[in-house]
């Protein structure tokens, strides 16, 4: 049998321990005891009760504990807990062989006792047994860490090779989301294709339908032809010129008048028409409007109820800005085909051109009302309420042109001014943003966006906007003047004054140019040049009140007092609420101690800031770019 090293150690322990203190007789045993010690190792389990001592005999009910506790003291008070073991079940003499016991405990004693006597005998036997025994201590050990070491080795090589597939089923996701991605675009790229494809189909199934239409009407008038030759005797017909004339006898009754069957007016008519209706159309696309204006017009005089005819005229004619007669043909088409919705657009667009706008609109609510998705009516729509000042409705028209289609800057564009008309200004610059993220080379918008700004006070970057707009197209000279006039905001006068001077290099007219330099000039004292330029700008505009005003001021500073104050009393004959020249008038009065004319100046210029303040007097609200010089796109 082999032992373990501390079972060897604990024997060797045992025998001595032995050696030292002799045996002696095991205790006799009475079946009332309740054995204590070496018994515990023939008892399976021990039930433990808990009482409480007290001073009367009652006991209490008992507990079970898991791990049982044996008292080392008989000798308890009151106070203390009793543990009491009684093994289960309980043991007599009858049921242990004193001989089987002292059989075995002499044996052990005799195994411990040679054991002593070994290592008391040979030292280095001893030794060499212990050493065997560390060595095998060790080996154990050595093998337990390497087996662990091992298992650390497939720990950590399973570690990488499961961060190796994390790594590679990053990648893999990587790629395949590209390939989503991709698969999105392309999908994209075919939902908008396919969206082309129906719009054409439906263009061909609207082409079809007034063929149809068209050939069911010819063949109402086919049978109404028939029925009437039905019912009315056939005409003779003169035959065509022959080489020998056919003689008639009156008494030959065989022989009749040469006649031919009637000729059906429109058997042939609708192809002819088509021919012709067709090379109308292409030479429209040949942009040869002339010879295509005839083409229709052969087909008209074979069908004058061929609404495509009347309508690729009108076309046409607007090529050649013929608004009128283009007029009368989209008023043709839709007197023969009344659901025609491009021909009610294109109506709008000529009465656009006409100037007569509120026909033009109720042209494009109509349209809408047979095609509800068409951008361009809703776009053009737009436009005709926002010149109406129907802001709000503009926007809504805006909207909806933006929601079928967002991909046009114009339509961002005029939603951005029409905003800005409704002093939404954030609102309006998010709108050029749009425009300018899908067209950034269009000046008017960046010139758009810089008004907005300024009206919200941003001077810094409206400047960045008008250099841009500028950069775009230098050659107009509403920029520069609008640049100028936010040097002046940014205190940068000199620079300002630049500005104005290359705005009236590019248009020496320019009212607006000459009258923001004036400002400029009389502001930095240079009043000789000032009063130059006030001159200049009365020789273009002699009622300008407000140039008259500020050239008096220019001749007060320069101690020309008469002339300043015919130049106050000529632009209060202009305007005679305007309260800087009456204030002006009173000041100059009162420095020549003029003091009664002086109050009545003063009292007059109080007043009239008076109303002003009670809002008797309404200050005219500025407009966006777009809207005052033509830079937003004319319906087309």
């Amino acid at each position: 049998m082999r032992l373990s090293t501390l079972t060897l150690l604990t024997l060797t322990a045992l025998a001595a321990n032995e050696f030292l203190n002799p045996a002696t007789a095991a205790p006799k045993l009475t079946s009332g005891s309740n054995p204590v010690g070496d018994t515990e190792n023939l008892v399976d389990k021990i039930d433990i009760e808990i009482s409480q001592v007290e001073l009367t005999p009652t006991v209490g009910t008992p507990e079970t504990w898991s791990r049982p506790e044996l008292a080392e003291d008989s000798s308890l008070t009151t106070d203390e807990v009793v543990f009491i073991a009684s093994a289960s079940p309980s043991l007599s003499l009858a049921q242990v062989s004193p001989s089987v016991a002292n059989s075995e405990f002499g044996y052990t004693i005799i195994l411990l006792n040679t054991l002593l006597l070994i290592s008391t005998l040979s030292p280095t036997l001893t030794l060499m047994f212990f050493w065997l025994v560390r060595r095998l201590v060790i080996r154990e050990l050595v093998s337990e860490t390497n087996k662990r070491l091992d298992k650390l080795d497939g720990l950590e090589s399973q570690l990488k090779k499961s961060h190796y597939q994390s790594k590679k089923l990053v990648k893999d996701l990587e790629m395949q989301l590209k390939v989503a991605q991709k698969s999105i675009h392309f999908l994209r790229k075919e939902v908008e294709a396919s969206q082309v494809s129906i719009q054409e189909l439906e263009n061909l199934k609207l082409q079809y339908l007034r063929q149809v239409q068209q050939m069911m009407v010819e063949l109402q008038n086919y049978k109404n032809q028939a029925m009437e030759q039905v019912n009315t005797p056939a005409l003779p017909v003169s035959a065509p010129p022959i080489s020998k004339p056919i003689s008639k006898s009156p008494s030959n009754h065989d022989n009749h008048e040469l006649r031919l069957p009637p000729k059906h007016p429109h058997t042939s008519q609708p192809l002819i028409a088509d021919d012709f209706l067709k090379k109308g159309e292409a030479l429209i696309n040949e942009r040869q409007y002339k010879q295509a204006i005839a083409s229709c017009d052969r087909a008209l005089e074979i069908n004058p109820d061929l609404d495509e005819a009347w309508y690729q005229k009108g076309n046409a004619l607007v090529q050649l800005k013929q608004y009128s007669e283009a007029l009368e043909c989209y008023d043709r088409t839709l007197k023969i085909q009344p659901k025609r919705s491009d021909a009610w657009y294109n109506r709008g667009n000529v009465l656009v051109r006409l100037k007569r706008y509120s026909q033009a609109l109720s042209a494009y609510n109509q349209a809408l009302k047979i095609q509800p998705n068409d951008y361009a009516a809703w776009h053009n729509r737009g436009a005709l309420l926002r010149k109406f000042q129907k802001y709000e409705q503009a926007l809504e028209s805006y909207d909806r042109a933006i929601k079928l289609e967002a991909n046009h800057y114009e339509t961002w564009h005029n939603r951005g001014n029409v905003l800005s008309q409704l002093k939404r200004y954030q609102e309006a610059i998010s709108s050029y943003d749009r425009a300018i993220q899908i067209n950034p080379g269009q000046f008017d918008i960046w010139a758009n966006r810089g008004m907005a700004l300024c009206h919200i006070n941003q001077y810094s970057e409206a400047l960045s906007c008008y250099e841009q707009a500028i950069s775009l197209n230098s050659k107009e000279p509403e920029l520069w003047i609008s640049q100028g006039g936010v040097l002046v905001k940014l205190a940068r006068h000199e620079e300002a004054v630049i500005c104005y001077d290359r705005a009236i290099s590019l248009k020496s007219d320019s009212y607006e140019a000459w009258m923001g330099r004036g400002e400029i000039l009389t502001a930095l004292k240079q009043y000789e040049q000032a009063l130059a330029n006030w001159d200049r700008v009365i020789a273009l505009q002699p009622d300008a009140y407000q140039a008259w005003c500020q050239r008096g001021i220019c001749l007060e500073k320069l101690e020309r007092h008469d002339d300043a104050i015919a130049c106050f009393d000529t632009a209060i004959a202009l305007k005679p609420d305007h309260a800087e020249s009456w204030r002006h008038r009173g000041a100059l009065l009162s420095r020549l101690k003029k003091y009664q004319e002086a109050i009545a100046s003063l009292g007059k210029a109080i007043s009239i800031q008076k109303e002003l303040r009670n809002g008797k007097k309404a200050a005219n609200s500025s407009q966006s770019i777009g809207d005052n010089n033509g830079f937003s796109p004319v319906p087309a």
